[in-house]
C-alpha cells in the first residue's frame, strides 16, 4: 500500500475524530429519540415508507404511551415488518438502526 504524506495526515485526523466521538458515545447516558434513531433516510432505505411515523401508522399503531408502544411492538410489528420491509423483525430493524446511529456519531 503506497500512501502519500497528505493521505496519512487525513487518515490520522479521521482516526482522531473517531476516537473522540467514541468517547462521547461512551459517556452518553440519555435515551435516543426515535427521530434520531430512525431518520427518514433509514426508514426509506429499508421500507417503502417515508418516515417512522408513517410506518407505524400503516402498521396500525394508535397508542400514546410507552407501554402501548412496547405491547404493539411485541405483538404486531414483527409480522408487519416481515411483509413490508427488507428486515423481518423489530429487533433486526432496531439493531441496524443502532449500528447506523453509532456509525453516524463516530464519523464513519
Amino acid at each position: 500500500m503506497n500512501l502519500e504524506f497528505g493521505e496519512l495526515n487525513q487518515l490520522e485526523k479521521k482516526l482522531k475524530t473517531i476516537q473522540e466521538n467514541t468517547g462521547k458515545l461512551a459517556e452518553m447516558k440519555q435515551e435516543v429519540h426515535t427521530d434520531d434513531l430512525f431518520p427518514d433516510s433509514y426508514v426509506q432505505m429499508y421500507t417503502s415508507f417515508s418516515s417512522f411515523n408513517e410506518l407505524l401508522k400503516a402498521a396500525g399503531y394508535t397508542g400514546q404511551s410507552q407501554e402501548e408502544f412496547e405491547q404493539f411492538v411485541e405483538t404486531e410489528l414483527d409480522p408487519y415488518l416481515a411483509k413490508h420491509s427488507q428486515l423481518t423483525t423489530w429487533k433486526e430493524f432496531q439493531d441496524k438502526a443502532v449500528a447506523a446511529y453509532v456509525g453516524r456519531h463516530l464519523g464513519l
